[in-house]
């Protein structure tokens, strides 16, 4: 009967998958239209993309989606946001905090159908592995986009953890963060690990996710500190709340 019921959400949670794609498209494609001219920093399909993601945890019986302390986000102000990353749930739970921002994502990515469409009408910044002027061309187009008023969104693992547990931060969001003087702040992510199985189709259960908002770092307190002291500070304050999290669960 488990195996049934499983089975059968997993067929309802895909095709919804499907046809609300088919549906939102088009309708993200007409806001852009009628917006993209005076509505430079993209909030309004940026927001639309938000509701397009939340609604895959609000009409999926299985999963639950807490968030804390949503408090420590200011509306209006810009972050280089940075989360631990478990899983590609964790792009649908960070746009359900509807804070405006502009992901950070694997230029593969935006081949995608569907994701990379919205990735690209959001004006979202484009990874290039292997490549020699990678960090370059990331560096140039996040700090157009910092100085517009905008935040970035990224992952400093750069990948998914298999584990669950953090793997090691890379140096590009934390060198942006302090060639531009921007606060950082920091998130937690439980639970989303293995809600998306790696191999079939057949979503694996009940999963109760959290996504904890950490206080923000402010440049003034961090500016003194080196690359790595940086980037080892913010893992420790992640790694530290993620074993609260995973503690009290």
């Amino acid at each position: 009967m488990r195996t049934f019921s499983l089975k059968t959400i997993s067929v309802f949670v895909w095709l919804w998958l499907l046809i609300s794609s088919l549906v939102y498209t088009p309708i993200i494609v007409i806001l852009w239209t009628l917006t993209f001219w005076w509505n430079t920093n993209l909030r309004i399909t940026h927001r639309f993309a938000c509701f397009w993601a939340a609604q895959y945890i609000w009409v999926n019986p299985l999963w639950r989606l807490k968030i804390i302390d949503r408090k420590n986000i200011r509306p209006m102000k810009k972050y280089v946001l940075m989360s631990n990353h478990q899983s590609l749930v964790d792009i649908v739970i960070i746009d359900s905090l509807f804070k405006h921002f502009r992901w950070v994502s694997k230029a593969k990515n935006f081949k995608i159908p569907f994701v990379g469409w919205i990735l690209t009408i959001n004006g979202s910044i484009k990874i290039y592995r292997n490549d020699k002027e990678a960090f370059e061309k990331f560096r140039k187009r996040a700090m157009r986009i910092l100085d517009k008023g905008n935040s970035i969104m990224i992952f400093p693992e750069g990948t998914r953890s298999r584990s669950g547990d953090i793997g090691r931060f890379m140096d590009g969001a934390f060198q942006i963060a302090m060639e531009t003087k921007t606060d950082i702040l920091p998130m937690v992510i439980e639970g989303s690990s293995g809600a998306i199985p790696r191999a079939g189709w057949v979503l694996s259960g009940k999963r109760r996710m959290h996504l904890k908002v950490l206080e923000p770092l402010a440049y003034e307190d961090w500016k003194d500190k080196t690359l790595s002291e940086l980037k080892d500070m913010v893992k420790e304050i992640i790694s530290a709340e993620l074993s609260i999290l995973r503690a009290n669960a």
